[in-house]
């Protein structure tokens, strides 16, 4: 019995290892655009809550690629309103549906944002739509974000409330990148 069981296991073993893996999807351009967005970034931020109304942040973003190189994930930490503030992203290009998927997360309230949307201008221009809920207004919204690639250290964050036709200019942000050392370019 013992010889009959190790017999079957190694001709079901040979045969595993007789066929060649299932081919391994790689990063394609898509995914490389990615890297234009990944490093330790100064952001200064403006939310629009209202006409005149202003809040202003200050936080440091650190941006990596996930290992494989599929998904740009980001971490937001600083202070807004005299507090502190942790914001999560994770954003990649999804090549079977053949646009970028991200979610956004953060320490304010309990919404998880979920967008799509394509890239332009070899990955400078970034665009994305997404749902989530207001809980000023009380109700979910639609908003467009717009990252722009100004050079190698400098993008620009916008994002806009999309009501029927109109767009509401909400939030902005201007990242600067960090040098290795810290030191601001």
């Amino acid at each position: 019995m013992k010889t009959l069981t190790a017999l079957l296991t190694c001709l079901f073993a040979s045969g595993l290892f007789a066929e060649e893996p299932p081919p391994v999807e790689k990063p394609g351009e898509h995914h490389r655009h990615l890297k234009l967005m990944a490093g330790t970034w100064d952001v200064k931020s403006k939310l629009f809550v209202a006409p005149g109304q202003i809040i202003e942040g200050s936080y440091v973003e650190k941006a990596r690629i996930q290992p494989g190189g599929f998904w740009l994930i980001s971490n937001l930490s600083g202070k807004a309103m005299g507090m502190p503030f942790h914001g999560h992203a994770v954003l990649g290009y999804e090549a079977h549906k053949k646009q970028y998927s991200g979610v956004w997360v953060d320490s304010f309230v309990s919404v998880l944002v979920r967008s799509t949307g394509h890239c332009k201008n070899d990955g400078k221009l970034n665009v994305m739509t997404g749902k989530g809920y207001d809980p000023i207004r009380k109700r979910t919204v639609t908003m467009r974000q717009i990252t722009e690639i100004k050079d190698a250290n400098t993008k620009i964050f916008r994002m806009f409330t999309v009501d029927g036709d109109q767009e509401t200019l909400t939030m902005e942000a201007i990242y600067k990148r960090q040098t290795p050392s810290g030191d601001k370019k």
